[in-house]
């Protein structure tokens, strides 16, 4: 639910609503559980169905955080696929900060139990991904084609394009074998950069901080993959891949406990003059900072709303002793404080 559903064939679109509940969850993640729990069966199917031909390594599955459906059925999904001996990774969006405190606490929620689940599971390895919508404009369905453009474009170069050493796909469902926070950033970095400094760390870094994903941490990665993908022109120069590997030693080194892979790329699309570096970093640990700020942020929030309705119930309950005192006896009037009052008018 939430994510860009045009690309689904009709046939692969399910309605797992309850009986009663046809128009959604309704924000609910209760009713979004109970919904996905009385269909399991029926998506698994679905989801074999679709997928029958297509030789999965890896199932990902993918949901906004915030509302009723996808908040609530991610999980008792997530956990029926690997009962049935399926291997998962998550995809997930966090909503941003003008979005109501009750859609951002049911994100907090639904994040915490996910990632409590995950790290419970010592039998199964999840790798998940998280979105903060607040890093781009962009609703769920750029948050997927963005996110998933990437690792298409990351799983491309790996097979598409003739490198000088290889990382296939056995390397790559390795990196994909840590629990924790994975991200593939796509950085463009100008030639100039590589002049024996960390300035093409840097700016990968850069892009790194800028990128969709909630906050993560590079230093502890378990797993890192670059893919340098480099200009044509500037490749074939004399001593520019022994430039390029000096400068990737820099990156490599942002995470030094990580199994890294490294390796370069010809562009030999000839309008192309920048270096492409595609990052894949995974085994990262949980974005503590994002849900700290979202926790501290929905605190605040619903603390200020009930600063409000109390102060609404004290001029309510004080208007209500203002109009009862309006009311009299018109047949037992006091004279004596009639005459000492001040007129009305």
């Amino acid at each position: 639910s939430g994510i860009d559903n045009k690309a689904i064939a009709p046939k692969n679109q399910i309605h797992i609503a309850l009986s009663g509940n046809k128009d959604g969850a309704g924000r609910n993640p209760e009713i979004g559980k109970e919904s996905m729990e009385a269909n399991l069966e029926k998506v698994y199917e679905s989801i074999m169905r679709a997928t029958k031909d297509e030789g999965v390594d890896r199932y990902v599955l993918w949901a906004g955080l915030g509302g009723g459906t996808g908040t609530g059925g991610i999980a008792p999904l997530m956990q029926h696929l690997v009962s049935k001996g399926h291997k998962v990774m998550l995809g997930m969006t966090i909503p941003r900060k003008k979005e109501s405190w009750i859609v951002r606490m049911n994100a907090i929620k639904a994040l915490t139990n996910i990632l409590t689940i995950v790290d419970a599971d010592r039998q199964n390895i999840v790798p998940y991904v998280v979105i903060d919508n607040e890093q781009f404009d962009g609703g769920l369905a750029s948050a997927n084609e963005l996110i998933v453009k990437d690792f298409v474009r990351f799983t491309k170069t790996t097979t598409n394009i003739p490198a000088d050493t290889a990382f296939d796909d056995t390397d790559f469902a390795r990196l994909l074998d840590y629990n924790g926070l994975v991200s593939v950033v796509r950085s463009t970095v100008a030639t100039e950069s590589l002049k024996g400094t960390d300035a093409f760390a840097k700016a990968i870094r850069e892009s790194w901080k800028r990128s969709a994903f909630a906050k993560f941490s590079p230093e502890d990665a378990l797993g890192v993959a670059n893919l340098v993908i480099v200009p044509q022109k500037f490749y074939r120069q004399k001593g520019v891949y022994e430039l390029v590997n000096d400068n990737i030693a820099y990156v490599e080194g942002i995470s030094p406990q990580a199994n890294a892979y490294s390796c370069i790329y010809e562009n030999k699309n000839e309008n192309i003059n920048n270096i492409i570096v595609y990052t894949l970093l995974t085994g990262m640990p949980s974005p503590e900072d994002n849900l700290n700020e979202m926790y501290d942020e929905v605190s605040e929030q619903i603390n200020e709303t009930k600063a409000r309705r109390r102060e609404l119930k004290r001029n309510e309950l004080q208007n209500q002793e203002k109009y009862r005192a309006l009311d009299f006896d018109p047949n037992n009037i006091d004279m004596d404080e009639y005459e000492n009052s001040s007129p009305l008018f």
